[in-house]
């Protein structure tokens, strides 16, 4: 270790790091910079940027689709457990029909068998968790196949029976095709399954009039609807996604605002610890009789006060080695440094080189101010990984826990800088024992700590968008709306069929009521639990008369029942705020009430059964995709509902980061055009440090950038009408070639604004009577009591200026409301001690 010792002399400046010329500005930490969607909204909807129709979506991820991403990942698992289940049922269902027919043949076997094989195919194809187009189409052809060659793969009597396992497989085939297919394809597709169940009955030698027609209209009518369910679910998906790419946006924005914030206070704080150490120790006369010091000290201030054009606030500084910017601190001080470093110099990162050597500057700043010594000591250590730097004098120490909130060199310019690049600074000093300043940065173990990931918003299922969750439900009102209208139409052409008609008008006039009602409540709004199980009874009481009503054992299986088809939209309307399972039981007490009238009317016949748990297991799949589909849209709106209030609270901190930097930059460009010219005259040799007038010049803008500074550091509602205080009491302070040191507790805002304003003013006049030197200021207070205390030179007319103040304290006694008591005194022979209180 070289031991030195640096006596005052002129000190050449450091060399940048890599070569370069001699550095003439201090260094701040950098700032960051803007952050960097891709739409697929027009492949979503099947065409691409030319408006050709597209098959499927791209199967690439975008960037920006995270609710459209989430909205396809679950669409695949539908339309898996859909597929595979049905599959798994058709031998369930194909057989016990066949074998009720007369038996199964090789053909019914091969189609059976086929279906299995294509469910787990499918579940193969999807095993990545991703739609594909392809399989959708494939699926729906299968089933086109199946339907024009019913003849041959279901008894004779099932051809056209909307109850068979093919009719329930092409209906399944359609909600799937709506999930994965642009919307012209999945109608194109519904049109063709309509086609090949016609093709199948002509094959038959059945008419295609009467009970036919309807289950062919049936295939395209689930086509829209699957379609208008799926183009409400993705776009709101769309919409949840374009919310969230607000708000990633905004986000970057903030986290750019917010780094040149940060990189502002960094420059505020290397003023403090170069400009205005410069200015007090000239205003001292401790540099009057080093001119070279003050050239070489001003000349690297003005380089900085030059960096005051906002355009180039935020540009990264250059950064010299610590140890070389160490010596260079050292040498440039009206004192000895004993400076004892190491040969080699440890690799640090460049934001703890500048943190380093801001704190060492600070530490030796206040030496030279404050501890009434001529020498220091300075010792640097080498550690694992890292640096320790000791800085040491022998003289009149302080005590650490006694500074206040408008003493920042240590708080800010030491120890905040040291940890806000991972290190510590510890002070050690006490009165009369001197200063021990230690300053440690050791590099984390390991890779560092770990960048938490950005959380998304937790969606609050109380406060879900209105938007997407009205779009969605008033979707299922005019689904159940339209599919009720047409078993409407069913009755009035079977009306024959039923016994007593009255009955079945009734059951089909109740099921109206309650979506009617459910409409004019608005769907978006939960119904009571006792309101919606008593609307779920009577849809079923409902649903039970009409099943009552059908004449003809017989008929209980034929389309003419309209009831299973049906009965769901209402109850899926009703249970639409419920958790699903209770859809599911409401469900299931459906197909009982089926069953039982089938059971009732035909006995244990396995065929009936069959025929109609089918019918009802083929309008489910369409009811439970449209509940499940809702809750997705759902969950899509709430996401999109915490990102617009996100949005929200970024604005709001975005207008107050916008209104510190105007306010910052107003002080900044007022800072520049009164400091450039001094500095500058001094590091030009223009202006005599050892003259008179030119140390109150600096005394006074001294006085003005250590009250802009700490007004800076303040933080809170309170800022403006501080910054402004503070300013008044400067500008007076200066007009009477006084310094100021003002020291405002936060609390004085809460004083009453009459009581406030009386006191400001009583101190403003006060500080005109000053003479040249320093003056303090002290301003506390609450909703109950204030004082203002000033301290302040009076070389002459001593006798006439406490007339004067003894006339001012009279009149702020009349003016202001309550108990105020005042005291003059003077505690040396130059100055005055003035008070006033205040108590409500």
């Amino acid at each position: 270790m070289a031991a030195r010792v640096f006596a005052p002399r002129r000190t050449a400046e450091p060399r940048r790091q890599g070569g370069g010329a001699a550095r003439t500005a201090a260094v701040e930490v950098r700032g960051g910079g803007p952050a960097d969607r891709s739409d697929a909204d027009d492949k979503m909807d099947g065409k691409d940027d030319s408006g050709s129709a597209q098959v499927g979506r791209s199967a690439a991820p975008a960037a920006g689709t995270v609710a459209q991403d989430a909205l396809d990942a679950s669409a695949a698992r539908i339309a898996l457990i859909f597929r595979v289940a049905w599959s798994a049922l058709t031998p369930a269902l194909a057989y016990p029909q066949a074998i009720a027919a007369g038996g199964v043949d090789a053909w019914q076997h091969a189609a059976v068998a086929s279906t299995v094989v294509w469910g787990a195919s499918y579940a193969w194809f999807l095993r990545h968790g991703r739609l594909v187009p392809w399989v959708a189409v494939a699926d729906s052809l299968l089933f086109c196949a199946y339907l024009a060659l019913a003849p041959w793969i279901l008894p004779a009597a099932a051809v056209g029976d909307p109850t068979t396992w093919v009719v329930g497989g092409a209906s399944v085939a359609i909600f799937v095709a709506s999930w994965s297919l642009a919307p012209v394809w999945t109608i194109l597709l519904a049109v063709a399954e309509s086609a090949a169940f016609l093709v199948g009955v002509v094959a038959a030698g059945k008419p295609l009039i009467g009970s036919h027609d309807n289950q062919a209209a049936i295939f395209v009518l689930q086509g829209f609807l699957a379609v208008a369910v799926m183009r409400l679910i993705r776009g709101g998906a769309r919409r949840a996604d374009a919310t969230l790419d607000h708000v990633a946006r905004a986000r970057a924005e903030l986290t750019v605002e917010r780094s040149r914030l940060h990189s502002r206070r960094q420059f505020e704080r290397n003023l403090h610890d170069t400009v205005l150490s410069t200015l007090t120790v000239v205003a001292r006369g401790t540099l009057a009789d080093r001119p070279d010091l003050v050239r070489a000290r001003c000349g690297r201030d003005l380089a900085l006060l030059d960096r005051l054009d906002l355009d180039r606030l935020d540009a990264a500084p250059e950064t010299s080695g610590l140890f070389a910017s160490i010596g260079w601190e050292a040498g440039c001080r009206a004192m000895s440094v004993r400076l004892s470093l190491p040969g080699e110099e440890p690799r640090l990162p460049p934001d703890v080189v500048e943190a380093i050597a801001g704190a060492v500057r600070e530490s030796l700043s206040n030496v030279e101010r404050h501890a009434g010594v001529n020498d220091a000591e300075l010792t640097g250590t080498a550690v694992d990984g890292g640096v320790r730097i000791v800085i040491s004098d022998h003289g009149k120490g302080f005590d650490p826990t006694a500074t206040t909130a408008d003493q920042t060199g240590v708080r800010r310019s030491i120890v905040e800088r040291m940890a806000a690049v991972g290190g510590r600074a510890r002070i050690d000093s006490a009165v009369g024992r001197g200063t021990e300043v230690t300053l440690s940065w050791r590099s984390p173990d390991g890779p560092g700590p770990a960048v938490p990931a950005r959380r998304r918003p937790e969606p609050d299922e109380a406060a879900v968008a209105a938007g997407y969750r009205a779009g969605m439900a008033w979707a299922l009102v005019v689904i159940a709306l339209v599919w009720h209208l047409y078993c409407g139409s069913l009755l009035l052409a079977s009306r024959d069929a039923y016994q007593p008609l009255w009955l079945e008008v009734a059951a089909w006039l109740t099921i109206l009521a309650v979506v009617v009602g459910v409409a004019v409540r608005g769907p978006t709004k939960p119904l009571p639990v006792a309101g919606m199980i008593g609307a779920q009874l009577l849809v079923l009481a409902a649903a039970a008369g009409g099943l009552a009503a059908i004449d003809g054992s017989d008929q209980v299986v034929l389309w003419i029942n309209w009831i299973p088809g049906d009965i769901g939209w209402p109850l899926a309307l009703v249970a639409l705020h419920r958790p699903i399972t209770e859809y599911l039981g409401w469900s299931a007490l459906v197909v009982a009430l089926c069953v039982g009238a089938v059971l009732a009317q035909m006995g244990p016949d396995a065929q009936a059964i069959g025929r109609i748990v089918t019918a009802l297991l083929c309008a489910l799949v369409l009811q439970l995709a449209a509940v499940v589909a809702y809750g997705l849209v759902r969950r899509n709106g709430a996401l999109a509902e915490a990102g617009v209030q996100e949005a929200a609270r970024i604005s709001d901190s975005r207008q107050s980061l916008a209104a510190v930097a105007r306010d910052r930059q107003r002080w900044q460009r007022e800072l520049g055009a009164s400091l450039r010219p001094l500095v500058r005259a001094l590091a030009h040799g223009a202006l005599d440090p050892a003259d008179h007038e030119v140390r109150a010049r600096c005394a006074i803008e001294a006085s003005r950038l250590r009250a802009m500074l700490s007004e800076l550091t303040e933080a809170g509602e309170h800022s403006v009408w501080r910054r402004d205080m503070v300013s008044s009491f400067s500008g007076a302070a200066a007009d009477r070639s006084a310094t100021l040191e003002a020291r405002i507790a936060p609390d004085f805002g809460e004083v009453p604004e009459p009581v406030r304003a009386e006191l400001v003013a009583v101190v403003l006049a006060i500080l005109r009577l000053t003479s040249p030197g320093e003056a303090v200021v002290t301003l506390s207070g609450c909703t109950e009591d204030a004082s203002a205390t000033v301290l302040l030179p009076v070389a002459s007319e001593r006798s006439a200026v406490k007339a004067a103040m003894w006339t001012l304290l009279n009149r702020v006694r009349a003016a202001i409301p309550g108990t105020v008591s005042t005291d003059v005194e003077e505690p040396g022979s130059s100055s005055f001690w003035v008070e006033v209180r205040w108590v409500s």
